[in-house]
């Protein structure tokens, strides 16, 4: 979920070493040679949305008759539904193509850091200049999102912490991998089989935003749901020039992180350390799966051909 203040790589067999983490440009596809398109692409969003009315039922099952239930309940439903927004649409895709590696939808650690940090850091001014002035048009004024107190984040010291770890964590990996990994290339890649590829971009981007939007009715308020469609927008494209969900999830916990500490008054060394916290994990994630990938590729190579796949 969002909190309001308000990829390339080549198709790889096993017997190919592993894709190693590089830059993309503007010009070229997020997701290399194994595209897919809009169909399997709203399928999977579909099927996502589907999975996660289950993970609802720990929290109901927990209940909400104190407070510590009701965080319990909030941790887990979110741990759940973030592994279905990661789990079910990369299942989906790759049974549709052969096949997916992380870094055909950009789960990859940037080559040129400081680069991403300034495309993030360029990203998140331009996203609050607009939503300032979205939010001015729409009359948004001083109001606050209150969806951190519904969480049960204002109960205690320790609550605040655990959630705010799930909306500046699990949140962001799971809406970006699920939006921008996997919806937003397939919307792109059928836009573009009739429009130049900044209508593609844009189109994609915008659908893609309204699509982010949408997926937080009932919980934000009804006047910050353009704002989050805005935020959609600038994700998308942060993907598209940094060719890295790196870049979107940090800054999709950069805004979240903010949003805490303005929801909760946290003072602003608290919010600087769950911002670390946030980073750290997500580095540490984004190193984990390129050695699990690696791995798993070099004991594929150390294997050999099938003997089943030998020619007759």
């Amino acid at each position: 979920m969002a909190v309001s203040t308000a990829s390339p790589g080549s198709p790889s067999s096993p017997s190919h070493e592993a894709v190693e983490d590089h830059e993309v440009g503007p010009d070229r596809e997020v997701g290399g040679d194994r595209l897919w398109g809009a169909g399997v692409a709203l399928l999977a969003l579909i099927a996502t949305f589907g999975a996660t009315i289950f993970t609802s039922i720990p929290g109901i099952a927990i209940g909400d008759d104190t407070n510590t239930a009701k965080v319990v309940g909030t941790l887990v439903s979110s741990l759940l539904q973030n592994l279905v927004f990661v789990g079910v649409p990369i299942l989906i895709v790759g049974l549709s193509i052969g096949g997916l590696r992380r870094s055909d939808i950009g789960w990859r650690v940037p080559p040129r850091p400081l680069r991403v940090l300034g495309m993030v850091a360029v990203a998140f001014v331009a996203y609050i200049v607009l939503s300032a002035l979205l939010g001015a048009a729409l009359g948004v004024g001083d109001e606050q999102d209150d969806l951190p107190g519904k969480l049960g984040a204002d109960s205690s010291v320790l609550a605040g912490i655990a959630i705010g770890l799930a909306v500046t964590v699990l949140a962001p990996i799971g809406e970006e991998t699920l939006l921008r990994g996997i919806v937003y290339p397939g919307l792109r890649n059928s836009v573009a089989r009739f429009a130049p590829a900044p209508v593609a971009i844009g189109a994609a981007a915008l659908i893609d935003g309204l699509i982010f939007g949408a997926l937080h009715l009932g919980g934000s308020k009804a006047i910050f749901l353009p704002i989050l469609a805005l935020f959609g927008v600038v994700l998308c494209l942060l993907y598209q020039f940094s060719g890295s969900l790196y870049a979107s999830i940090l800054l999709h916990a950069t805004n979240n992180t903010i949003a805490m500490k303005v929801a909760l008054d946290w003072s602003v060394l608290g919010a600087i350390a769950l911002w670390v916290s946030a980073l750290t994990i997500l580095t540490l994630l984004m190193l984990a799966a390129r050695a699990y990938e690696r791995g798993r590729d070099a004991r594929r190579d150390a294997a050999g051909p099938r003997a089943d796949a030998a020619p007759a």
